[in-house]
């Protein structure tokens, strides 16, 4: 989490609002569940802001941005500087020598140091010093770089304590004639060629801190969540960061050895690695928690589960209702007669040809009604009529069996007795739930003239899930919820859609770190479009699938031009490569420059793979003790 200084650069628009106003609005926003000190005591704030009197209190400002004059005339007077100082590490030390012996107090007396001090400080002030922060910088890389050089050196004023390079007489005369105003020569060139290097300004750096914004805030709160570790750039969703991170994994890093470039790029390839781990680990969780226990790597394993257990189911309806027929039958309720013209009628509105032809069925039942009541006299036992109904229910494609049906149902109603009566509802459930509902029915019929499934099993998935819109889903998944069996096909269901995520995720055959999003949005995206994710997972479930898809998003989805950039090094290390190109050669700049903008690589590496602390404790990496990501449903539930 970023501090309140990070934000106020982030933001200096806020620069007006004091502290502890500033703290409480973030508090209140984004961390309302932490207690207030502890906010305050993690972004720097601290106790101190309680004290009354401090509600006015702002710090923390950001400095003011270097102007593109001060990096041009930084570098310009690098060479300058150099020149000075080297002359200066001569000339204090016998400064300082001089003052301690003209004072009048004994030498070695805190009087006669001072005095040393004094002088050596006037000496120094006689030679050229930095005048802009970019030359500060530069001559701090310079310095890093040589200082394990001069501190191996035997020391030419041990007695003082200065260490003066052997190669100070060279760079100091080099360092000179640049600067001597004479050779006009030169001037212009470096000038010129600065100018050109300074003008390559890059965007500015954006999201100093962990989380310096709400969407940042928001964003790493989700990594941190599903415990997913992402760079810098990724969090932050920074450019000039992602173009460094992308630099990096393609070894594009400009101006170091090809050993470093490796280097960086196997501890970043290390890093998406583990990264790539954290978001299949998510999957496995949740797929351990719905359960189930056949082969999801492959859709007929599944096909052939759902679809004998909705058979098992069918078959099991199917038996209990013709138990209570046979009951209503062996009572005699089924003999009673029941009138049948309306059939009749219904029949005779059809012509001939589509009679005979187009809808066979229409005759087959005007023949069986008239063998089942050879003397003519218009009604027929229930028992009869029952066995035409199931005549009836064979023509599948017949446009004519579902009024037929209708009017077989119609003359039944308040016939036979109690048996009958209920056989009858038995009946209409069954009908109601299998024969009637398209997506059941066709999924336990065959086709026309064909033992072949009309479904097949390896289609059986994308039959339930995908290809309708919810209503159609549910006809299936309603009746899996209401067995024990049915219940875990429902699991498998369950399972197998998050192994689909998984493996969209994934190409398979692929063990490199890359992770493919688009399939994998595209299939979220239209089961949350037609709320089946909701109704599959239950609210905190699909939040929670909705919240890991924006993470993986989070990691994946670059900044527009974030690949192929051609420079992240900032002003310093570009001051650095100038003075390799000057007319006038300093010693140890081209290696100075390579070691530096190496130096820098490393460190904005590390920045970028730190990940950020935590405010909240972190959840144990168990799954039995992990939050649920499920709504748990009851066998027996059906969700509806």
């Amino acid at each position: 989490m970023a501090t309140l200084a990070e934000f106020r650069a982030e933001y200096p628009q806020y620069d007006s609002v004091p502290d502890l106003a500033l703290a409480d609005s973030l508090h209140q926003k984004f961390y309302a569940k932490i207690p207030k000190m502890d906010f305050y005591k993690t972004i720097g704030l601290g106790s101190a802001a309680a004290i009354p009197g401090a509600e006015n209190v702002i710090t923390g400002k950001a400095a003011p941005e270097v102007s593109m004059r001060d990096r041009i005339m930084g570098v310009i007077e690098t060479p300058a500087v150099l020149a000075g100082g080297l002359a200066s590490s001569i000339a204090a030390p016998l400064a300082t020598i001089y003052g301690e012996l003209a004072n009048a107090a004994p030498q070695g007396s805190p009087q006669a140091i001072a005095a040393g001090k004094a002088m050596a400080a006037k000496a120094r002030e006689q030679f050229y010093q930095p005048r802009t922060q970019t030359s500060k910088e530069i001559l701090g890389a310079v310095g890093e770089f040589l200082q394990p050089i001069t501190g191996a050196l035997p020391p030419t004023l041990g007695a003082v304590g200065t260490s003066i390079n052997a190669l100070a007489p060279a760079a100091l005369m080099q360092a000179g004639a640049v600067a001597r105003p004479a050779i006009t020569q030169a001037t212009a060139p470096v000038r010129n060629a600065l100018a050109n290097v300074m003008t390559r300004e890059q965007p500015g750096m954006v999201g100093m801190g962990a989380a310096s914004t709400a969407e940042d805030l928001m964003r790493q709160q989700r990594l941190e969540q599903f415990g997913i570790r992402a760079t810098a750039g990724e969090r932050e969703r920074n450019l000039q960061k992602q173009q460094f991170e992308s630099d990096v994994q393609r070894g594009a890093l400009p101006g170091v050895s090809e050993d470093v470039k490796a280097k960086l790029g196997r501890e970043l390839g290390a890093f998406k690695v583990g990264q790539k781990e954290d978001i299949l680990n998510q999957f496995e969780r949740m797929t351990e928690e719905v359960g189930g226990t056949i082969d999801r790597s492959t859709p007929r394993a599944l096909g052939t589960f759902v679809d004998k257990t909705l058979s098992n189911i069918y078959t099991d309806k199917f038996k209990d209702y013709k138990a209570k027929y046979k009951l209503a039958d062996d009572s005699g309720e089924t003999l009673e007669q029941v009138p049948y013209q309306s059939l009749l009628d219904y029949i005779g509105t059809k012509s001939t040809t589509r009679r005979e032809k187009l809808d066979p069925i229409l005759n087959d039942v005007a023949e069986l009604l008239g063998m089942n009541d050879p003397q003519k006299t218009g009604t027929i036992s229930i028992r009869n009529l029952e066995d035409i109904y199931q005549v009836v229910g064979t023509a599948k494609d017949s446009p004519s069996a579902r009024p037929l049906k209708d009017l077989i149902t119609k003359i039944g109603d308040g016939a036979g007795g109690k048996l009958y009566q209920d056989a009858r509802q038995a009946r209409t459930q069954l009908a109601k739930e299998f024969e009637d509902v398209y997506r059941v029915d066709k999924l336990l019929g065959t086709k026309a003239g064909y033992k072949d499934r009309q479904v097949a099993l390896d289609d059986v998935y994308n039959h339930i899930i995908v290809d309708g819109p919810l209503e159609e889903m549910r006809t299936v998944t309603s009746l899996l919820k209401k067995t024990p069996e049915g219940q875990k096909a429902y699991q498998e269901l369950q399972g197998y859609t998050l192994q689909r995520m998984k493996d969209l995720l994934l190409k398979k055959g692929d063990e490199s770190e890359a992770v493919r999003l688009n399939n994998f949005n595209n299939f979220v995206t239209q089961l949350d479009r037609e709320d089946k994710l909701n109704y599959m997972f239950g609210k905190t479930g699909r939040d929670k699938l909705l919240d890991l898809k924006q993470s993986i998003s989070d990691v994946m989805v670059k900044e527009p031009g974030a690949v192929n950039y051609p420079n992240t090094a900032g002003a310093v290390l570009r001051g650095l490569e100038a003075l390799q190109n000057l007319p006038v050669k300093i010693p140890g700049t081209q290696t100075a420059a390579e070691f530096a903008r190496g130096r820098q690589y490393k460190k904005q590496l590390k920045e970028s793979l730190k990940q950020p602390n935590q405010l909240a404790p972190k959840q144990p990496n168990q799954n039995n003790l992990a939050p649920p990501y499920f709504e748990v449903r009851g066998v027996g539930s059906t969700g509806e």
